[in-house]
């Protein structure tokens, strides 16, 4: 899918609504200035490995304190005094109860986990993109390819 941009007076110039540009991949436009969504195509695997760790473990400790009300509202037997009508409402009660801290407890563990499952999740998938794409080259199922790869489930719950 294509999008058309450009400046009043100039030029309109395609670009990829995936954040791709036509040079299979790489971090520029066509007008030659970069994506903002996409690593230069001269990033390191490290710097691949990184990006992927610091977004896995902020992403997951944003949501971890969610993640541990749904898990109390899903379970099968809760504390008796537990009578929650929402997240926002069962995260007060169990702040009020249990205290501050209590939805974040274990986060540390989760953090050890995530930051190096995300980091190789990251290097894996731009080693497979920069792959497909030079295997396809240019012929469009690169893009079909790579978002087939990307839909893979995850192992989350």
């Amino acid at each position: 899918m294509e999008l058309r941009s450009g400046s009043v007076g100039s030029q309109a110039v395609a670009r990829r609504m995936d954040g791709d540009s036509r040079d299979g991949g790489g971090g520029k436009d066509a007008t030659g200035s970069e994506d903002y969504e996409n690593l230069p195509t001269s990033a390191s695997v490290s710097t691949h490995m990184t990006a992927g760790a610091m977004a896995g473990i902020l992403e997951h400790s944003v949501m971890y304190p969610v993640d541990s009300v749904k898990t109390r509202m899903q379970s099968l037997s809760p504390d008796p005094k537990a009578r929650y009508t929402s997240i926002y409402g069962a995260l007060q009660k169990i702040m009020r109860t249990e205290g501050f801290w209590r939805p974040l407890r274990g986060v540390n563990v989760m953090v050890m986990g995530a930051g190096p499952a995300h980091a190789m999740y990251f290097a894996c998938y731009e080693n497979m993109k920069r792959t497909l794409n030079d295997v396809f080259h240019h012929q469009g199922n690169s893009h079909l390819a790579n978002g087939i790869l990307k839909a893979t489930p995850d192992r989350r719950g």
